[in-house]
């Protein structure tokens, strides 16, 4: 999942965010050319600035997001627009299945619909679209875990 933005100390350079989908890994590109990242406390990305001087950013959660916001010297920036409460709810949706009893299979096909909502939400789909296809997620990760239950209960009372 790939964001592009742009920092205020920054304001000739471009910027792109790259989140593996699986890992969580994150890259931030800076004019094309991957930002070093250091190995101290919280792992800042090391952006040089026009001076040569290193800026340090270091890369925050932002719930229920999973795209996180950039500190730098005590100012938070938003890679992507904050979602809107209706927004967090249809992306924390799927993951309500946990609170249904779905214990760690819950838990798992949950997560997969939440990260998966997150992305919908955040592509350039018209927004009733993109809402459709979100409640769409809730329902087929409900579907699926009732689905996988009755087989797994199934098999364990033959």
């Amino acid at each position: 999942m790939k964001h592009q933005f742009t920092l205020p100390a920054f304001p000739e350079s471009n910027f792109e965010l790259d989140i593996a989908f699986w890992t969580g890994k994150q890259i931030i590109y800076k004019d094309n050319v991957a930002v070093e990242r250091s190995t101290e406390k919280g792992k800042p990305f090391l952006i040089p600035d026009s001076n040569g001087e290193i800026v340090k950013a270091y890369a925050k959660p932002a719930y229920p997001d999973i795209v996180p916001v950039l500190v730098i010297d005590n100012n938070k920036y938003n890679i992507v627009e904050k979602l809107k409460w209706y927004e967090a709810v249809l992306v924390i949706l799927p993951f309500s299945i946990v609170f249904i009893g779905g214990g760690a299979l819950g838990g798992l096909i949950g997560a997969v619909g939440y990260i998966y909502n997150i992305q919908l939400l955040r592509n350039d789909d018209g927004k009733s679209l993109k809402y459709l296809k979100a409640i769409g997620v809730a329902i087929a990760a409900f579907a699926v875990y009732f689905l996988v239950s009755a087989v797994i209960w199934t098999w364990i009372n033959p």
